[in-house]
Formats: structure tokens, C-alpha cells, sequence
């Protein structure tokens, strides 16, 4: 058995070995959901390979930068992770994980984001992060958001000629993944996080006087009239809060929906009191996934800039740093380096 980088040669078995595991037959194969991992280029991701060339077990790693401020997190995030069943048992997701943890170190990545919570993550050191408002919008609580986001912005779906003005405003977050142009097409296409949940993707936008000001991806029913395996959740928005609010409120009130969840980071104040106002069900928790340290030297010099005078010298703990770090509730929320929402349209 051989412990290694995956060849481009052996992501389309990798593929298939995910598509046993995560995907029923005749669902949209997980080579398609996510191109970023199973895509031929320059793979970060490590396998297991078996002495006959078979794919034993596998782990998806993917870099990306995160914005944060003036501040840039480079950084990788894991997924896709599974095990051939002839092969279980014999510790290869862990041997794997080291591998990809040692890889990121060598990278001078400063974190690595899991889109898992078990066992295998959190003994090897990943916690939950951060901190998000999940908030539930019914008919009702939708209907009184988009009375108080007003009429003044045509809602529409999101066309091809709209695409640089959505992306200016996915830039201009305050937190969010750094995009390519090619990679944010590639990723308005995949539909990777409403794949998974067995849902479609819309995406739509807010237009005023010409100029597109609010922008939402949702993940939603494929037919009002076909019981749907999840509930409706909006994927990822940008823009002018009021705009944003008008198109949650319309995703809401679609056919089909019933219930939007819209999982808010806590650094979107202006999002949320819209949300509060109109009624809508607030619950707190953490980002989506856990999250590790790959180098502490790359991710105290990549905060160093977003700090705000926060002495971490004496913080030997790797648990509590991700806290003083990236938690509201450790400190005020001011001094906390707010995130992006990790299940959004480069979900992993």
C-alpha cells in the first residue's frame, strides 16, 4: 500500500470511489459537484493505492485565500473523504489526514477547514470556529422582510452579463473566499453545496437604476410539487443588506420552499437586524465544518494585520488560539477576525 499524492491519472478513480460512497446511483457524480478536487491540474489531494493500482481511500485537499479585512489567509480545506469498504479498518483516513496536514505545514498554509465533525478530525486537533446566526424564515417572517426591504430593486435571476458586477460584490465583503473570475463561473455552474443536499441552485439579483446591488445564491426544491430531502438553504449572498434581504425574502416566498435557512456570520450586523426585525427565528452556533492549525508562524503572520493589538505570545494551546482568534463569544466582536460562512458556493 502506497501513501501518497494523487496522480492525474487516478482522479477519475478517485471519483468513483466517492460517488460509492457519498452519491445514490444516477445523482450527479461527485467529479462534477467538485471540479477543485477531482479535476486534473496541480492535486494537492493524497490517496492510499493499493498494490494492484486500486484507490483504497482518498482525501480531496484544496488551497484557497480567504479575505479578511486587509488581511489574506492562505489556506486549504479538506472534503471528498472516503475509504473503499474492502479497505476499512486499517487506519488509512488517518494516515491521510497527517499527510495533509504535514503537506499545508510545508505550504506555510495558516489553516486547513473540514467539511466533517467526527472523530478522525477532532482527535487530530480540528474544533469548531466562529460563530453564525441561523435564522429560519417562514411565510410570514419572509413576507415582512421584503415589506422592509422595499420595492426599489428589480429581483430577478442572475444572467450571464451580470457576472463582473456579481463578482465586484462578492470582492467587497468584508469576509469572504478570493475568487478568480474562472473559478467563480466554474463555481455559479457546479452547484456543489446544493448537490450534496439534494437541491437545485438559483441565483438572483437585486437591480436598482440600472446597477446590480445585491446578489444570492439559494439552494432549493427542484419542483414545488416534489418532497425535497432538505430544507431550503441560502448558499451565499453579497451586496447592499436591504437588496440581499429582498431576494431571501423572494427565494422564500417561491413555490415549493416553505422554510429558508440562512446561516448569517455574526460580522453581517446589518443582514441580521433586518432578519430579527422581520421576525425571523435566530439560533447561535459555530461555522460550518471544523478547522486546524497547518503552521502557527503562517497564521499568526497572516492575522498580524487584523489583530488589534491581541497579545497572543503567552497562547500555547492550538484550541484556544482558534478561539481568541476567530470565536465573538471569546472576546468582543469587535476584536474577533470575522469569516466566511464555510458551506457557500466553494464548499468543499
Amino acid at each position: 500500500m502506497q501513501l501518497r499524492l494523487i496522480k492525474p491519472a487516478e482522479l477519475d478513480q478517485a471519483a468513483l470511489l466517492a460517488d460509492s460512497v457519498f452519491r445514490e446511483p444516477g445523482a450527479t457524480s461527485m467529479k462534477e459537484l467538485f471540479p477543485l478536487i477531482f479535476r486534473p491540474g496541480l492535486s494537492h489531494s493524497y490517496a492510499a493505492i493499493a498494490d494492484d493500482g486500486t484507490v483504497a481511500a482518498f482525501m480531496g485537499l484544496v488551497p484557497s485565500t480567504i479575505k479578511t479585512g486587509d488581511a489574506f489567509l492562505n489556506v486549504f480545506s479538506i472534503g471528498a473523504v472516503c475509504t473503499d469498504p474492502a479497505f476499512r479498518g486499517q487506519g488509512l483516513a488517518g494516515q491521510l489526514l497527517q499527510l495533509c496536514q504535514s503537506h499545508a505545514a510545508e505550504a506555510e498554509a495558516s489553516l486547513i477547514f473540514v467539511s466533517g465533525d467526527r472523530s478522525l478530525y477532532t482527535r487530530a486537533g480540528c474544533v469548531p470556529f466562529g460563530g453564525t446566526q441561523f435564522a429560519e424564515l417562514n411565510a410570514s417572517s419572509a413576507q415582512a422582510l421584503a415589506a422592509a426591504a422595499g420595492e426599489e430593486w428589480t429581483l430577478r435571476p442572475m444572467q450571464p452579463g451580470d457576472f463582473f458586477a456579481v463578482y465586484r460584490l462578492l470582492n467587497e465583503r468584508e469576509a469572504g473566499h478570493v475568487y478568480s473570475p474562472g473559478e467563480l463561473a466554474l463555481l455559479l455552474g457546479t452547484e456543489a453545496y446544493a448537490g450534496v443536499m439534494g437541491l437545485a441552485q438559483r441565483t438572483l439579483v437585486a437591480v436598482r437604476d440600472g446597477s446590480i446591488e445585491g446578489f444570492a445564491a439559494v439552494a432549493v426544491p427542484a419542483a414545488a410539487d416534489v418532497p425535497a430531502p432538505n430544507t431550503a438553504t441560502a448558499v451565499e449572498w453579497a451586496g447592499q443588506p436591504s437588496a440581499v434581504a429582498a431576494l431571501l425574502a423572494k427565494a422564500a416566498l417561491c413555490g415549493g420552499v416553505g422554510t429558508l435557512q440562512v446561516p448569517v456570520p455574526w460580522q453581517e450586523r446589518g443582514l441580521l437586524a433586518l432578519l430579527r426585525d422581520a421576525g425571523a427565528s435566530l439560533s447561535g452556533g459555530a461555522n460550518s465544518g471544523t478547522v486546524c492549525i497547518a503552521d502557527r508562524e503562517a497564521l499568526l503572520r497572516q492575522t498580524e494585520g487584523c489583530r488589534k493589538g491581541l497579545d497572543l505570545s503567552s497562547v500555547q494551546d492550538d484550541k484556544e488560539l482558534i478561539s481568541l482568534l476567530f470565536d465573538p463569544a471569546s472576546s468582543e466582536d469587535s476584536d474577533a477576525i470575522p469569516l466566511p460562512y464555510m458551506s457557500g458556493l466553494r464548499f468543499i
